[in-house]
């Protein structure tokens, strides 16, 4: 009789861990459960917040592609939900978007925006009125720069910047393209990146000053790049549009672009504002639209 009660424990026991091993998956199958539910209530409500917001941006687009007059958009479906917006006023607009993803609902208020334009554009080129130079670090010795902005890897950038008159408040920048002109032909291509310029310079910066009271190590420009371009052998462009956006709407200082080469080794000339051709000199063009 003895072995039959051990194998009646040894069953309790089986019984008993498969009772605790059931337990445990219930309650990971349960807590996995809530956070799913928890995770999928913070997904829609942060695509029902992302679909309101998408909402303001369509009626604002609406105004400025139709006459610079707004009108309630939706119920619309998209993205999984539905966004319906009320609006206030024309060419100033009070916007409330409000979207629902399943059960979640959000509710986006943007009051005070302004329209432009987009339907009657105007294009400004600039190239008179451009200070320009380039900037040596001292190790590389003179480098002849009348007509022409140098870059060298390591050894030199080029400062530019533009008067501003023309992107003031009252508009906004759609897009603002540099255009410059290699003074050479070459077959290799060279990455050349452009930076927005936090630091006041002026004409007669150097690589260790900005300006007289002001110093510096090859100038101060932020780590993220604007843009970069291809250079060979024909004119290349920048496109700056964010920039120019953010100055314009005085979100940013109108300091200037750094550009300088992005690999080791490498060297390329520019056509500056005082090249004798006009049609080499670099050339900022904008595209902009004025306020409803």
């Amino acid at each position: 009789m003895m072995p039959r009660r051990q194998d009646g424990a040894l069953l309790l026991m089986v019984a008993l861990l498969l009772a605790t091993l059931a337990a445990l998956a219930f309650g990971i199958n349960r807590a996995g459960s809530v956070e799913l539910r928890s995770i999928n209530d913070d997904y829609e409500g942060r695509a029902a917040a992302y679909l309101a917001e998408a909402g303001v941006a369509a009626a604002r687009w609406s105004g400025q592609v139709g006459d610079c007059v707004t009108r309630p958009v939706g119920p619309i479906a998209l993205g999984g939900g539905t966004v319906t917006v009320e609006i206030k006023k024309e060419d100033i607009i009070d916007v409330t978007a409000t979207a629902t993803v399943n059960e979640a609902m959000r509710t986006v208020t943007r009051n005070g925006l302004q329209l432009y334009d987009l339907r009657q554009t105007e294009r400004v080129d600039i190239s008179d009125d451009t200070t320009d130079t380039t900037i040596v670090n001292p190790s590389a010795g003179a480098l002849e720069k009348e007509q022409t902005l140098r870059l060298v890897s390591g050894k030199s950038h080029i400062l530019m910047k533009w008067g501003v008159d023309e992107i003031d408040d009252d508009v906004l920048v759609v897009s603002a393209t540099l255009n410059m002109v290699p003074t050479t032909i070459s077959g290799v291509v060279r990455q050349v990146a452009a930076h927005r310029v936090t630091t006041e310079w002026d004409k007669g910066a150097t690589w260790i000053k900005a300006r007289p009271a002001s110093n510096w190590n090859g100038g101060a420009y932020t780590d993220t790049v604007l843009a970069s371009a291809g250079v060979g052998s024909v004119a290349v462009n920048w496109d700056l549009t964010g920039l120019f956006d953010g100055w314009a709407g005085e979100r940013l200082p109108p300091i200037g672009v750094l550009l300088r080469l992005v690999d080791a080794n490498q060297a390329v000339n520019f056509y500056s504002r005082e090249a004798p051709l006009s049609g080499t000199r670099p050339l900022l063009r904008i595209v902009r639209a004025k306020k409803c």
